[in-house]
């Protein structure tokens, strides 16, 4: 009995080579496609931002009190020189150094801004002289504590006797940043969820977890209060007039986050 024996022939290796490979090949386009595709995903995440998110800007109001009043004032003094023109000067920023040490202001909250020495001239008939020399010297003065304000009103009624000392302006701030920034935040982020919520019931989408929140930025209000120069530091027949009364009241915090949302 004869044994039927089929012997590979070199055609039939080649097709069963040629069929392996073909199937590698597919296997590595198959991957190397769906590795492109996450990657074009990751890098569209990057260069755009987190897909299917809601982004959103809250706002947060709240109110609280100033800590500190800062008087910004001015001494302006004439004479025929420079040396009496700083002389006078000098006299007077004295009187007001003596008037904000007995009321108890700390040296460290008094500052020279700005001190300048020049001419002033006579101009008629297309001629100029020299009429004498102006020195002016600017001081910032800081006050805080349990009744700074009252503390500011007697302060600034007393330099204003001096006359010839101009209030520029004053301001009450927060020197303590941390009043009042915990308030608006809640509400800030109150705000957002409540608006992001809205725009995913109108999308028809649900809302889920904050994925990105940024906060933006605080101001305060309200400003620095002005005061007339001359006018208000001198009255008729260089006597000094009365200067307005002083009061805190509350100032307000506005703070603004955005914050990015998941939808599904």
């Amino acid at each position: 009995m004869e044994e039927n024996t089929t012997v590979p022939t070199r055609g039939n290796s080649n097709g069963i080579f040629l069929l392996v490979a073909a199937i590698v090949l597919a296997g590595s386009f198959i991957y190397i496609g769906r590795e492109f595709i996450q990657s074009n995903k990751e890098n569209q995440q990057t260069s755009q931002g987190i897909t299917n998110t809601i982004s959103v800007i809250g706002e947060g109001k709240s109110k609280v009190t100033p800590d500190t009043l800062t008087i910004n004032l001015s001494v302006s003094e004439v004479a025929l020189t420079t040396k009496e023109a700083q002389t006078q000067a000098n006299e007077k920023i004295a009187k007001i150094q003596a008037i904000l040490e007995k009321a108890g202001v700390s040296k460290d909250n008094i500052k020279t801004q700005n001190l300048n020495v020049y001419p002033e001239y006579n101009r008629s008939n297309n001629t100029q002289t020299i009429s004498g020399y102006r020195s002016q010297q600017t001081l910032t003065i800081e006050l805080n504590g349990e009744k700074y304000v009252d503390q500011g009103n007697s302060i600034i009624d007393e330099i204003s006797a001096l006359g010839n000392v101009n209030i520029d302006n004053t301001s009450f701030e927060i020197k303590d940043k941390i009043k009042g920034l915990a308030e608006a935040r809640q509400k800030a982020f109150d705000d957002a969820k409540a608006k992001a919520t809205q725009l995913a019931e109108m999308g028809g989408v649900t809302l889920g977890k904050p994925v990105m929140i940024t906060d933006n930025g605080i101001s305060y209000s309200p400003g620095p209060i002005y005061y007339a120069k001359a006018e208000m530091a001198m009255g008729a027949g260089d006597m000094a007039v009365a200067s307005p009364s002083l009061s805190a009241g509350q100032s307000e915090v506005n703070l603004t986050i955005t914050v990015v949302y998941e939808i599904q």
